[in-house]
């Protein structure tokens, strides 16, 4: 058996660190990341502990690598409604976060239970804070743009709204009414607006 290349290596290496976030994801989102331990990561990602803290230095390092997987895939989502025109953004970023619920459960109940817990990691919160500074301020510049009365007191309760309905879909899944809510926030802020001509 000949030794393995350079590529091999880093194509294992992707294949393991994706196997252990994965298992992490899982287990953190529905055990909770207290409960959780590094041998029922290791055992559900079928790698030794070992293999795991070669990756990571600590279980803390390991949430912290998902969370700014998770930020990377907000800068994705962000990157796809990129358009002039106000109104259509806006439709798109409340599109692809009724999309995200839909599409994207351990990664919901992972943040869900990150939220609870915010304050005993403070790169959770650090991020938290930057990312939603970020959000509120596109969301407020192109309420303003739309014309929308009090763009930034507007931006806060559609920030809100996404959390709350984030929530309730969590706990009631299918029984929550996540189509029609999205089309009713979609009529509320995206159509045109008497007066907002």
């Amino acid at each position: 058996m000949s030794p393995r290349s350079k590529k091999q290596f880093e194509a294992l290496r992707a294949s393991s660190t994706s196997r252990i976030l994965n298992a992490a994801l899982e287990l953190f989102g529905t055990v909770g990341y207290q409960a959780t331990t590094i041998a029922q990561i290791a055992e559900k990602a079928r790698v030794s502990k070992g293999l795991i803290y070669n990756y990571f230095d600590s279980k803390e390092a390991l949430l912290k690598a998902m969370i700014e997987e998770l930020s990377k895939e907000g800068e994705k989502i962000m990157q796809t409604v990129d358009t002039d025109d106000p109104t259509k953004m806006l439709e798109s970023i409340i599109r692809g976060a009724f999309n995200w619920l839909r599409n994207h459960e351990k990664q919901n109940r992972l943040i869900m239970g990150l939220v609870t817990q915010v304050d005993q990691f403070d790169f959770v919160h650090d991020m938290a804070n930057r990312k939603m500074k970020e959000y509120m301020e596109l969301i407020s510049e192109l309420l303003r743009k739309i014309k929308f009365p009090n763009h930034r007191t507007e931006a806060r309760i559609l920030t809100t709204l996404f959390d709350g309905i984030g929530v309730q879909y969590l706990v009631l899944k299918q029984d929550y009414p996540l189509d029609e809510v999205e089309e009713m926030l979609i009529k509320r802020y995206c159509l045109p607006k008497k007066g907002n001509s």
